[in-house]
């Protein structure tokens, strides 16, 4: 591992990012999904494995993710493109499923898989053969976005590392994925 990595504060500065479409709209899901919950125990355990299952995809590819220093193609990155994605939209699905809300469902899959991952699939395609060209173009035609590989792509030797989550800011994303299923708990014992 680089130097550079090393020496990354736990908590970078700045670490609140200002506001996006995508933090935006996310926070519209959400809110929807709150106003229209009926969860059901049933709800609540299917939906919470699958939020649950996603986070730790998330903390997974976190753990090994070096933004633009490194093309990292070990751990869940061995099998798809794209984990984080794939935790996202197990996250967002999971919490649908919990509030029992199927229009929200169908809303979030649309959103997904017709506007947010094309768009991102394009900008991180081409930022990535920018600065990993070719190695990056191997990887590419190898390793599908979200659907897994049986087999893994290659092994590096990189390590997961526990530090690099909170590089990658993940323990904000882990933190609002906590708070949100709290919520769903508190909803679930009224």
């Amino acid at each position: 591992m680089s130097e550079e990595i090393k020496d990354v504060p736990i908590v970078k500065k700045n670490w609140i990012k200002k506001p996006t479409w995508r933090n935006i709209g996310l926070i519209i899901i959400v809110f929807l999904l709150y106003y229209y919950a009926r969860p059901t125990k049933l709800s609540f355990i299917v939906g919470g494995f699958m939020v649950v299952l996603g986070e730790l995809i998330r903390l997974w590819a976190a753990g090994y993710l070096m933004k633009n220093k490194k093309l990292v193609v070990v751990g869940p990155y061995a099998y798809i493109r794209d984990p984080l994605y794939l935790g996202s939209l197990l996250i967002l699905s999971g919490l649908s499923v919990t509030a029992r809300n199927w229009y929200i469902l169908a809303l979030v899959l649309i959103a997904f898989f017709g506007f947010y991952l094309p768009r991102k699939i394009k900008i991180e395609t081409a930022r990535l053969e920018n600065i990993f060209g070719d190695e990056y173009r191997e990887y590419r035609e190898n390793v599908r976005s979200i659907i897994p590989r049986l087999t893994p792509f290659r092994d590096t030797g990189e390590k997961w590392e526990f530090k690099q989550i909170f590089h990658n800011s993940e323990h904000a994303t882990g933190l609002v994925v906590l708070l949100a299923w709290l919520a769903f708990y508190y909803f679930l014992k009224r």
